[in-house]
């Protein structure tokens, strides 16, 4: 059998009529775009009772979410303390007197607490050779997708709120 690849490059047609976008060239948000497909893929990991690759993508789309609150130039890679922290001294809307915004800075903090070095999830061990998610035993289901739904629909709504700021007419 001949190998042939299943990626299209940028120049060719597409032959399969449900082909998988990639690129986020051609995306009018890739941001939005790709902290929504974070989402889905986090919540079918739950939903399919995958939990280290669940974990490491709700960590992944806390990650995005912060860096896209922060903006353009957010140096501090993979460390969510540092970011919400940022926010924090900032006075970001993230931070307001909201119960749903407590619990989504609270769920982040959370999975800092128990993956500060962004590498938890992602393999079976973590850079430092200890066992993935070692201190975690498991989670529960209905709250993990609870909390990735709250991070997720307040990231939604604040992303759009801002794309709708950028294109409202100036007073």
């Amino acid at each position: 059998m001949t190998y042939v690849s299943p990626f299209g490059d940028m120049d060719s047609d597409h032959e399969w009529p449900d082909a998988l976008c990639l690129s986020r060239t051609h995306c009018a948000n890739p941001s939005e775009e790709t902290i929504g497909e974070f989402y889905e893929g986090t919540i079918a990991l739950i939903d399919a009772r995958v939990p280290q690759p669940a974990f490491f993508l709700a960590r992944q789309l806390a990650e995005l979410s912060l860096k896209a609150f922060v903006g353009p130039g957010a140096r501090d890679r993979h460390d969510l303390g540092k970011l919400l922290k940022r926010l924090q001294e900032d006075g970001d809307d993230l931070f307001a007197a909201d119960e749903d915004r407590r619990l989504v800075v609270a769920f982040i903090r959370d999975l800092f607490a128990r993956d500060p070095g962004g590498d938890q999830g992602r393999y079976a061990t973590t850079r430092g050779g200890a066992f993935s998610l070692a201190t975690v035993c498991c989670a529960n289901p209905e709250l993990f997708r609870q909390y990735v739904d709250l991070l997720f629909v307040y990231t939604q709504e604040r992303l759009n709120r801002v794309g709708q700021d950028a294109t409202a007419p100036s007073s």
